[in-house]
């Protein structure tokens, strides 16, 4: 029995570390389209599209190492988290529109189309 938590434990944090690099190299990624004089629209949203992705399956291996780390101290019991509350929606949304935003160079007038897009990409992630 312990040799089997102590192994679902190191999956777990294989998981989440494997999450964790490829959470970053996405956010650099954006780092670098956001970067140069003339973005790329298309290319943002969809590397925007992507890091959603990545964020989502992070914070599900992040979630699944934090359980195991609980039953690994014999914790068996702790409470729900809801990562995907309205609040933490429109904050996503929110960050995800003025990206759009400030990479267009802030434009006047564009914050209900970025917050379109935004939801669009945070539709779509979740529906990856």
């Amino acid at each position: 029995m312990e040799h089997e938590r102590s192994k679902a434990l190191e999956d777990a944090g294989r998981a989440y570390r494997r999450a964790f690099d490829d959470f970053s190299r996405r956010a650099r990624l954006v780092q670098s389209l956001t970067a140069g004089p003339n973005p790329d629209r298309t290319a943002i949203d969809t590397a925007l599209l992507e890091l959603e992705k990545a964020r989502v399956v992070y914070n599900r291996r992040r979630d699944a190492l934090a359980q195991q780390l609980l039953r690994a101290s014999n914790h068996n019991s702790f409470p729900a988290f809801r990562p995907d509350s309205p609040q933490a929606y429109a904050g996503r949304v929110r960050s995800i529109a003025e990206l759009l935003w400030e990479v267009a160079g802030r434009p006047d007038g564009t914050a209900e189309d970025d917050w379109f897009r935004a939801e669009e990409i945070l539709r779509r992630a979740a529906a990856a």
